[in-house]
């Protein structure tokens, strides 16, 4: 197949799993009722939803504060805040634009406009990814009771662990491969580790903000729950059937914190659509820097610097 038709093959796929996935979304909604999820949402009180954009923006840091450990070493002169403005450009193109692009290819052509060479951007973009993997496969084993009571209440006999296995292989194909090819992080084991930190923070701090939505809306759920029940998340919305994750994160959330959480679904699904917009809104930092970060090389010459596993 052609790079082109295998482009325009990807695009197809990826409009189309949005389009599906928001309609399977209309049609919960549909069936949850429109009024009950609107009443769930109603419950929150203000100081939650301080809270709730206090920890999203702890996140965001965090995510920044991961990529900047592992570029600062080998580009002393990156300066902090550029490298601040690159991640929230990135973070908006990723939840904010209908792009297929993808804030990491933002990222990419940002970094080369600042000096960067092509191929260390792109290297340093693919062990970020993989910290951030690495942190939320350290979760997964907290989903598996959760998971092995729903397939027991199913009556199912395949193991649990068994549907978590195809996500832990593709982890350990993307360490084998980073191991082999990016020399510089391998060798320095520390700077990994301190990256590692800042996404165990970020993810710290998605759980603390799921926690707080979910009792500000009548229910509880452990936080280690939440963490493995939102690993699980995290990995299915990687498929890359939608664009960003739209639609495909608010289903899996809906249904996992349904099934394996025990939420009732008008708390899942308002969980969702209120998740979907905490995300839009610390993301929104990047709309004053996406036009300085484009105005070099576009992103598209840059995309097939990436490997196929960041995009």
């Amino acid at each position: 197949m052609s790079k082109l038709s295998k482009h325009r093959l990807n695009l197809i796929i990826r409009w189309g799993g949005t389009l599906l996935s928001i309609g399977i979304l209309i049609y919960l909604l549909s069936r949850v009722g429109w009024g009950e999820a609107w009443q769930t949402i109603r419950q929150l009180t203000a100081w939650r939803i301080l809270l709730v954009l206090v920890l999203v923006f702890v996140s965001r840091l965090a995510t920044f504060g991961r990529w900047y450990t592992l570029l600062k070493d080998q580009t002393p002169t990156l300066s902090i805040v550029d490298t601040l403005k690159l991640t929230f450009a990135g973070l908006f193109a990723s939840n904010v634009l209908p792009t297929t692009i993808g804030g990491d290819v933002l990222r990419l052509a940002g970094a080369v406009r600042l000096g960067l060479s092509a191929s260390l951007a792109a290297a340093s973009l693919v062990v970020d990814r993989l910290v951030g993997m690495t942190g939320m496969a350290l979760m997964l084993p907290f989903s598996l009771p959760g998971l092995s009571a729903y397939l027991h209440s199913r009556n199912l006999s395949a193991p649990a662990g068994s549907m978590a296995l195809p996500l832990i292989s593709r982890l350990n194909q993307g360490v084998r491969k980073v191991l082999q090819n990016l020399r510089f992080w391998s060798k320095h084991p520390l700077i990994l580790l301190k990256a590692l930190g800042f996404t165990l923070i970020h993810q710290a701090a998605i759980y603390l903000i799921i926690r707080v939505l979910i009792e500000g809306m009548g229910e509880t759920l452990s936080f280690w729950q939440i963490a493995g029940i939102w690993s699980l998340t995290y990995f299915i919305s990687l498929l890359p059937i939608s664009i960003n994750g739209l639609g495909l994160q608010e289903i899996t959330i809906t249904n996992l914190y349904t099934l394996l959480g025990g939420l009732s679904p008008a708390t899942s699904i308002a969980l969702a659509l209120i998740l979907r917009l905490v995300w839009l809104f610390g993301s929104l930092p990047g709309a004053f820097f996406i036009g300085e970060v484009l105005a070099g090389k576009s992103p598209a010459e840059l995309e097939e610097s990436l490997p196929e596993e960041t995009l």
